[in-house]
């Protein structure tokens, strides 16, 4: 694994010990990975399992709300945060 990763760029980033914290946002969507996809459907190939997390995937982006942002789709809190954020450098100027 520290092979690929260093061959694909990828640099290993470990959480202090005694604050899971650090690492809260992962975990919290391994867990809704591991029920809404893995738990939720029996993969007959690896094919299979590849289609059906690109299909849950803009889903979760776009469309399930999470409660971290205000029950919004992470899509649509981006794009308040956004029109936020061009209103404030408006206001600034």
């Amino acid at each position: 694994m520290q092979k690929w990763a260093s061959t694909n760029g990828v640099a290993w980033q470990f959480i202090e010990p005694g604050c899971p914290a650090q690492n809260a946002y992962v975990e919290r969507f391994n867990g809704t990975f591991r029920v809404e996809v893995l738990d939720a459907n029996r993969f007959q190939t690896l094919r299979d399992a590849r289609e059906q997390i690109a299909h849950w995937i803009p889903i979760y982006n776009e469309q399930r709300s999470h409660k971290a942002i205000g029950n919004l789709p992470p899509m649509v809190f981006k794009q308040r945060w956004q029109e936020r954020q061009s209103l404030l450098s408006i206001g600034s100027a």
